[in-house]
């Protein structure tokens, strides 16, 4: 198995895990609480990060109820 095998093994992996919501919202506080403590308060582009990924955080998290509704009407209807 060549080292480029092993990089596309590894390619896959990661594009299977950033393909679910909670991987994706994850990544996002990773970076939001990172932002935060660079920051420390003070405007600038850490503190523009921050706020970026409150929402985008928000917006995940407001369809992964709607994906529970949905799963649950499914299934109410079955």
């Amino acid at each position: 198995m060549t080292s480029l095998d092993t990089v596309r093994g590894d390619l896959a992996l990661v594009i299977l895990y950033l393909n679910k919501a909670e991987a994706r919202d994850k990544i996002c506080r990773a970076i939001q609480y990172g932002s935060k403590f660079l920051s420390n308060g003070e405007p600038g582009p850490a503190q523009n990060v921050d706020k970026s990924t409150s929402l985008a955080r928000k917006v995940f998290r407001l369809f992964k109820v709607y994906y529970c509704i949905i799963v649950c009407l499914v299934r109410i209807s079955n």
